[in-house]
């Protein structure tokens, strides 16, 4: 009945709007997460009219209404505790097609636009991220990196393929090495109650997914995270036979600079254990035994597991350690299945 209902109302509103008529239900569907307690910036941003300002005809780039959201959060937000707006900057080192600078001209605040590209459609040109100085300040710098190499800029939206192009790293941990450099530089050109914000999304390239939102480097004081819908992606028309979840949203993370000097941060750390080697709180006998099965293909012998576990640092402690591997298979026979005398199978194990 649902179905059927949402059909009607979009076969409806074709009638009455035309062509348009699925960006009018795309932005009236979300109003509500869009606009709370009288506020028009919340943590959730849609955009299905992509609105005027930039190229957008330049893949890859955000609406002009996300840059002009942010920033009069932050004029609204100097403001309010009487701080000057006169000399406020914002500064896009990343400036693209140059949306940026239509927001700014929009509140009517200076901004600076750098780009790696030598003849950009505005602002200063063949700025390299990874090797030349800031030579500005700014109240607000809006960064918006490739995400990786999802869309390579240098060699196919501009010029030839560029060495320190972000979009042309070997590897996802060469990118990160150096996103995270830029993100440092770009917080130490902010001026004190100045704001980082970063645009970034989820990527999934050769069947593994990546949050480069989750593995960046965080500097300043975490002031918000902001989700953002994404519409009118080029992956949309196409179809997929591997099971997998679509991304369709970005984040927005909004970082402020309280201090000149002081600069809180934290930096995800990548690491793996075995869980044959420690010895964990939240590691229990049952579990241990459990991982042990299924590393061992979902069935094995008492003698078996006792020659395996020997060693591990709970045996070490437990001189009854084969008496607590017996008794914990016994403990749970939701999970351990008897097969023959000594003998046990996952529950869940292909017989």
């Amino acid at each position: 009945m649902k179905e059927l209902e949402i059909q009607r109302a979009a076969h409806l509103l074709e009638q009455e709007f035309g062509s348009n008529w699925r960006a009018i239900a795309e932005e009236l569907g979300t109003e509500g997460l869009r606009k709370r307690v009288g506020k028009d910036l919340t943590s959730f941003m849609a955009f299905p009219n992509r609105g005027n300002g930039g190229d957008s005809h330049w893949r890859g780039n955000c609406s002009p209404e996300v840059v002009s959201a942010v920033l009069r959060y932050v004029l609204d937000t100097k403001k309010y505790y009487g701080k000057d707006t006169s000399t406020f900057t914002l500064l896009d080192p990343m400036s693209g097609s140059g949306t940026s600078q239509y927001a700014a001209n929009k509140y009517q605040v200076r901004s600076l636009l750098y780009d790696l590209n030598p003849a950009p459609l505005c602002g200063r040109g063949n700025w390299n991220a990874l090797k030349n100085e800031v030579d500005d300040s700014a109240d607000l710098i809006f960064f918006h990196p490739p995400y990786h190499n999802i869309i390579k800029y240098s060699g196919t939206m501009w010029g030839s393929p560029h060495p320190d192009d972000l979009s042309r790293c070997e590897s996802y941990e060469d990118f990160l090495e150096k996103l995270n450099y830029c993100v440092r530089k770009f917080f130490f050109a902010l001026r004190k109650d100045g704001r980082l914000a970063i645009l970034v999304g989820d990527i999934r390239t050769k069947g593994k997914f990546y949050s480069i939102q989750h593995d960046m480097m965080r500097m300043g004081n975490f002031e918000s995270f902001l989700v953002k819908g994404q519409f009118n992606c080029v992956s949309d028309s196409q179809t997929y036979r591997k099971p997998f979840i679509p991304i369709v949203t970005e984040y927005l993370l909004v970082y402020h600079k309280p201090d000149a000097l002081m600069v809180p941060f934290s930096w995800k750390r990548n690491d793996q254990f075995s869980v044959t080697c420690v010895d964990l709180e939240s590691l229990t006998w049952h579990h241990l035994i459990r991982m042990t099965l299924e590393y061992m293909g979902g069935q094995a012998f008492l003698s078996e597991l006792y020659d395996f576990l020997k060693g591990h640092p709970k045996s070490q402690k437990n001189c009854h350690y084969q008496e607590r591997i017996r008794a914990t298979l016994y403990e749970h026979p939701s999970e351990y299945v008897p097969v023959s005398r000594g003998c046990f199978r996952l529950i869940y194990a292909v017989a």
